[in-house]
């Protein structure tokens, strides 16, 4: 299966393609729209949340291999699972399948902009994650595989490496020779690279990793400060990026292995590795770190279950009607998955890490009695994540406060008391995190913000709480409620605030 991804700026040029070309069909997506006028203006929504942007506009045509039969379920299934993957797990999106070619193909159009942050969703390596994406579709769904991008990056060996090889394997299997052909060290150096780059490090990282394995690396600069090339050594040869392939230089290392390249951050550290190299480790402790990264990329990942859309309305009528949350927030909830009714019919409150990659979730398993929650016990990844939202009225700014809260309805409650209070969105982009656990919190994040606030319950438990928070953040301050907590603190607000209204009506002033 082969993805190509364009970004642009207009919407309805492209919707009226997708859905005016001959045989086209739109057949899933999320949103309401039926042809490209309609969907056009539902985009717009999004386009709201944040005006600033520009290339907001997401494209992506998936292609069948000539010998794969997909029906048209299947083909939603896979484009839906490559949405989410690709980070499109809170966007406006609509899926067209076309036959207007000989290779069966879906076209996705979808808005950058996520409906529960206002941000753009990252779009660094996202060739490189699109080709990890389909590769693990075509082994799921049992297709055509396709030789990816980053292989045909590779420089094949030469005309006599392969007599080589085909010599050497010839002795080997008639006894002439007691080992199998050896890797060339040209081989040798692509395959240590590919290994050291799995997890998408940074620039200094993987040059140190490859200086463990016995590579030595040479960079340079050009004046204005931007590499001018990347070379490898091994056992006394050379290669430079460009010998082994696309992928392997300076650029290439980047755009096809997903390393993270930052000038500013980089340049100093590389430098200094360069000068100071790191001397090659033992191959038991090498083959041991190859070992971990590779584990590191297959650790489960969270899937949130499935939502029974039938009982979905009824929590959010309960939110809005109940707990006083506005209707903004409600349909941002809704449209995000952030809090919604399982199949299983329990009430889930997502929770995601820092990137908006969900990790996990919370379980409120008595909204009659209290607000607290509890893990949800599929909880399958090891990355740590948080419910939290964040409001702001410029969307694009950095997280400047954080607000930490014992219960999901407690931080969404207490993001609306802070819009009464400041009669609008937060002017600094402002995060209502659910964090009680002292052990687990995003503790380098939260030192790198400007302040952040204890808003945790005023009982017992969120009095300890708080207590060993601000021994791990003692730059952290404490806001305590009157009420035992922010929901019942925005419950009594709107009941003072009808009684004055009733005052009014009677020709009293308060």
């Amino acid at each position: 299966m082969i993805g190509k991804q364009t970004k642009g700026r207009g919407f309805r040029k492209l919707l009226d393609y997708l859905h005016n070309s001959e045989n086209a069909k739109l057949i899933g997506g999320n949103m309401s729209g039926r042809n490209a006028r309609e969907l056009a203006s539902e985009f717009r929504l999004s386009r709201q949340l944040n005006p600033d942007a520009e290339r907001v506009v997401y494209h992506v045509s998936l292609s069948a291999a000539k010998d794969d039969v997909i029906s048209e379920d299947k083909w939603c299934e896979i484009g839906n699972r490559y949405m989410k993957e690709m980070g499109f797990d809170a966007n406006q999106y609509a899926i067209f399948r076309h036959e207007n070619t000989d290779d069966d193909h879906v076209h996705i159009a979808a808005s950058r902009i996520r409906l529960d942050t206002g941000l753009l969703v990252d779009d660094s390596w996202d060739y490189v994650r699109s080709e990890k994406v389909l590769r693990q579709i075509e082994i799921d769904y049992d297709l055509v595989q396709v030789q990816g991008s980053r292989e045909k990056l590779n420089r094949t060996p030469s005309t006599g490496q392969f007599r080589r090889i085909k010599r050497e394997q010839e002795e080997y299997e008639i006894g002439r020779r007691e080992t199998p052909p050896e890797t060339s060290v040209k081989e040798s150096i692509q395959q240590t690279i590919d290994r050291a780059s799995v997890d998408y490090p940074k620039m200094p990282e993987l040059i140190t990793r490859l200086q463990q394995a016995g590579i030595s690396v040479r960079t340079g600069f050009t004046r204005n400060g931007k590499s001018k090339g990347i070379s490898y050594e091994k056992d006394g040869i050379a290669f430079s990026g460009t010998q082994l392939g696309a992928a392997y230089t300076f650029p290439g290392l980047q755009k096809h292995r997903g390393v993270d390249y930052q000038p500013e951050r980089d340049d100093e550290r590389i430098n200094l590795i360069l000068l100071i190299p790191d001397k090659p480790l033992p191959i038991e402790q090498l083959e041991k770190q190859f070992l971990e990264l590779k584990q590191k990329q297959l650790q489960p990942q969270f899937t949130p279950p499935a939502e029974d859309e039938s009982l979905c309305q009824v929590l959010y009528n309960y939110l809005s009607e109940k707990r006083f949350l506005p209707d903004f927030l409600v349909e941002r909830l809704r449209l995000t998955k952030l809090a919604y009714v399982s199949e299983q019919r329990q009430i889930l409150f997502i929770k995601r890490d820092l990137n908006g990659e969900k990790t996990g979730a919370l379980v409120w398993p008595n909204p009659q009695q209290d607000h607290r929650t509890v893990e949800y016990n599929q909880n399958a990844s090891v990355t740590p994540g948080w419910f939290y939202i964040q409001l702001a009225k410029n969307p694009q700014q950095e997280t400047k406060n954080v607000l930490l809260c014992s219960t999901p309805i407690d931080a969404m409650s207490a993001a609306v008391y802070a819009m009464l209070a400041s009669q609008g969105l937060p002017e600094k982009r402002t995060m209502f995190m659910v964090a009680d656990d002292p052990n687990n919190l995003p503790l380098e994040f939260l030192r790198n913000t400007n302040q952040v606030i204890l808003a945790f319950n005023n009982d017992d438990q969120g009095n300890q709480t708080a207590d060993a928070v601000l021994e791990l953040l003692p730059q952290s301050k404490r806001l305590k409620t009157v009420n035992p907590d922010w929901s019942q603190e925005l419950k009594a607000h709107y009941r003072e605030e009808q009684e004055k209204q009733r005052q009014r009506q009677r020709g009293f002033s308060l």
